[in-house]
Parts: C-alpha cells; structure tokens; sequence
C-alpha cells in the first residue's frame, strides 16, 4: 500500500514539475515576447529620431544656405551700390538730400507766404474805404494831377498821392524826354507814395514803342510780327531780356505786354501787332517774351483775353465784336492762359470784345462776370491780378457812363481799373457804390490782397515778420528761460 501510495505521489510530483515547466516555458515565451516588443519599440524610436535628425540637418542646411544667399545678395547690392556711387551712382542719395531740400524749401516758402499774408492783412484792415478803391486804379499821372503833360513829380504829384493813393501809374512816350528827367520822375511818384506803386508802360517793341519813340533807346527791339516771321523763341527772349533790362534801368516794374492775340488772317486789325496765326507758336513765343522780361525782374502782363483775332474795328474806335465760339476759346485763349498759369503770370488783361455767341449780348468782356469770375477765376483757376483793357478807349467811353463801367468791371471780378477817362469822377462813383452796399469790402478786399501780394512779395524782411527759430529748427523760446 506503501508503495502504491509512494507511487502515487511520485505521478502527482512529475506532474507539478510538468505544470511548474510549462509556466516557466510560457514565462520565458512571454519575457522574450516583451524583450522583442521592447526592442521594436526601441528601433520606432531611434528611427523616428533619425528621421527627426535628418529633418533638423535639412531645415539647418537650407536655412544655412538661405542666409548665405541673402548674405551674398546683400554683398552684390552693396558692391553695386559701390560701383553706382563710384560710377554716378549718387544720383539716390543726391535725389534724396535734394527731395529734403525740397520739402524744406516748401516749408519756409508756406511761412513766408503766411507771414507775407499777414503782413498784407494788416495793411488792409487800417485802410480806409477810400483808400481800397484807390488801391484798384491804374491811373495815368495826368488824371490824378490835373496837369495837361506829366514831365515831372513835385507837390501836385505829392498831394495827388495823398488825396488818392493809386495801386498804379501808367506812363506813356508823352512822359519822357530823356533817361535821367523820367528816372527822376518816377523815384519822386514813389517817393510820394504810402503804399508800393505799380509804375507801367506798354512796350511791345518795334518803331512804335515808347523806348524808341522817345530816344531812350538807339535801335528798336524787333516787333511782335518780325519775331514771329524771323527769329522764333530766342528772338522772343531775346526781346524781353533787352526791354525788361530798359524798364529796369528806368524804375519801371510792370509792362503790358506782349499781345498774346492769335490773327485770324489780315482782316483782323490787330494781326500786325501779333506773332502770327498759328495757336502753337504764339503761346510759346509769348512765354519766352515774357520769361525775358521776368528774369530782368519786370512783371509782364498775358494780354488779351478773350483776343482780337477775328475782330475788325479797333476797340479803340468802336465797340468790338468777335463771332467766335466757346469751342474757339478752348483751342486759344484757354492754352494761353494754362501757359500763364503754369509760369505764373502776374497779370492778364481782359479785353472790351464783346462775344455774344457766348454772352448772348454785346457786353464787353472786360465787364462780364462770365469772362473774369466764371472762366478765368473759377474754370480755369487763374489766380494773378486781372486788369482792366484801358477804359479810355471808345468801346467803353461811347457806350457806358465811366463810373458805371468801373463799377461793372469790379463786381464781374476785375482787380485793376486801367486808365479811366475821368479817374475823379470814377473813383467818387466807386466809392458810393461800397458805402451804399452795391460793392462790398470784402469785394475791395479779395482784390487788394492780390494786388499787395504781389507789390510787397520781393520787398518784403521777412526775417523781421517770421517767427525766429532755434538752431534745432524749433521756435525759440520768447522768454529766457529761469
């Protein structure tokens, strides 16, 4: 039995030391199956950072070869910049400094222009009535001193100053007998004057001119025609340089002209005193008339608009009548006045032609809003003094009481009356007009500044009516500091 049961025992003990072999069997299976889980997982992630490592050294090496890139782009530039400036190349920086020279020189031009505005305010504001209007008349010295021919300026010029200060006076060949007595005549005029005076004549060259009629000087500059059939653009300069050098010299500031008319073929009364029939030619001859003329200092004034072109009878016999159109402005008159604009013009005369095609009736220009507020000023922003034609000549004396014309010629936006018949008596009608309210200040006013603008822009210390500045371009202090 014994044995039996030690045999027994001995099945059931190789039995657990099956079942005990078979665990550790599957343990191990089970270790190693991690072992190898846990060596897959390890290469995953060393692969992974291997790609990751790569991507790295990529993305450093393109950066690399990026900024090598910009680096070398940056060396051309600046080696083409250096070869730019050694070849010319400048040009940037010298466009540069001259942009901020620019914009500096625009910057003190507003001050002065502010200040020049000011400083013409407060000539305005302590006038008298009286004496805006008689800041508006470009007189010739007779009218204002009630002497036959004006050869000289003493007490009657004086007084006739005081009594009537006119924005200018209009000298003619009657007035001259030799340089020195009209140089003379004219300091003494200005002397008188409380305000800055306007002195004129009108020199469009030829035989015909005052400098030659009167022997002020040997040969006469070439007329407007034999420039415009000869000698062209210099020719034209050429003139203005030799008479605005004459009107210097003499003490004259303001000359009207050139005729800016366009002939319409020899019908037309005032082709002789033209550079010819073609719109192109003429325009760029009268800039260059009148740029001769400035660069001598002497202002010259656009004459006319609208022109005489196809006009038969002197305005300064009868009333003037022209069939042109609009349409017929536009190709003309409209381009010479852009030329004036463009170059600055100080003057442009208004003509007495009448143009019913455009102002349904016979109204000269000179007296119509149309031409001088709505054209000039508003359409095509001319802002220079406009003047008057001369208001003694018949196409306004036979048909208009003389102060109603002047009074006509203001409220349509003339700035200056020039040469009226009787200036008296103009400028009393003038004056009853404003105080009756006909004509307001504001009127005289917006006429004035233009006027005195021009008359005190090259006169002017502006360094006396601008505010001081400090050495760092802000405004010193006005009081020492503490």
């Amino acid at each position: 039995m014994f044995d039996k049961q030690s045999e027994e025992l001995s099945k059931e003990e190789a039995r657990r030391k099956k079942r005990k072999k078979a665990q550790l069997q599957a343990y191990g299976m089970l270790a190693a199956g991690v072992l190898v889980l846990v060596l897959v997982i390890a290469g995953i992630c060393n692969g992974v950072g291997v790609v990751i490592k790569k991507v790295n050294e990529s993305k450093t090496e393109q950066a690399s070869e990026k900024n090598n890139a910009q680096k070398d782009n940056l060396e051309n530039e600046q080696t083409v910049s250096n070869d730019d400036m050694e070849e010319g190349g400048s040009d940037l920086a010298a466009q540069i400094a001259e942009a901020n020279e620019q914009e500096t020189e625009q910057t003190v031009e507003e001050m002065q222009e502010e200040a020049l505005r000011n400083y013409v305010g407060s000539f305005i504001n302590s006038m008298t009535v009286e004496e805006k209007v008689a800041g508006m008349f470009f007189t010739t010295p007779e009218s204002i001193t009630g002497v036959r021919t004006a050869i000289a300026a003493g007490s009657s010029t004086s007084k006739a100053l005081l009594d009537y200060p006119v924005g200018g006076i209009l000298y003619d060949t009657k007035n001259i007998q030799d340089a020195s007595q009209f140089k003379e005549m004219i300091y003494n005029t200005r002397t008188f004057s409380k305000y800055e005076l306007f002195i004129a004549l009108e020199e469009e060259g030829g035989e015909t001119g005052p400098l030659f009629a009167s022997g002020l000087i040997a040969e006469p500059v070439l007329s407007q025609k034999e420039i415009g059939e000869t000698s062209g653009i210099s020719g034209a300069y050429s003139a203005g340089i030799s008479i605005g050098s004459a009107l210097t010299g003499l003490g004259v500031n303001v000359n009207f002209a050139p005729v800016s008319d366009v002939a319409a073929g020899e019908s037309s009364f005032i082709e002789p005193r033209t550079y010819g029939s073609d719109i192109a030619t003429t325009v760029s001859l009268t800039k260059n008339m009148l740029k001769g003329m400035s660069d001598q200092s002497v202002y010259g004034c656009l004459k006319y608009f609208p022109g005489h072109n196809d006009v038969t009878t002197d305005t300064n016999t009868r009333r003037g009548i022209s069939k042109r159109t609009r349409a017929d402005l536009e190709k003309c008159e409209f381009e010479m006045v852009k030329m004036a604009i463009e170059e600055k013009v100080p003057f442009l005369m208004v003509s007495h032609v009448a143009m019913p095609e455009i102002t349904g009736d016979n109204t000269p220009a000179s007296l119509s809003e149309a031409f001088i507020t709505d054209m000039l000023r508003n359409e095509l922003g001319y802002e220079g003094i406009i003047v008057t034609d001369y208001m003694n000549k018949a196409a306004i004396r036979k048909n208009y009481k003389h102060a109603d014309a002047a009074i006509m010629a203001i409220k349509a936006g003339a700035d200056m009356i020039v040469a009226p018949s009787n200036f008296k008596q103009v400028y009393a009608g003038v004056v009853a007009a404003v105080k009756a309210g006909d004509i307001s200040e504001d009127r005289l006013n917006e006429s004035l500044y233009r006027i005195l603008m021009l008359k005190y822009r090259n006169s002017i210390d502006y360094d006396s009516v601008m505010p001081e500045e400090s050495s760092d371009g802000e405004e010193a202090d006005t009081e020492d500091e503490l």
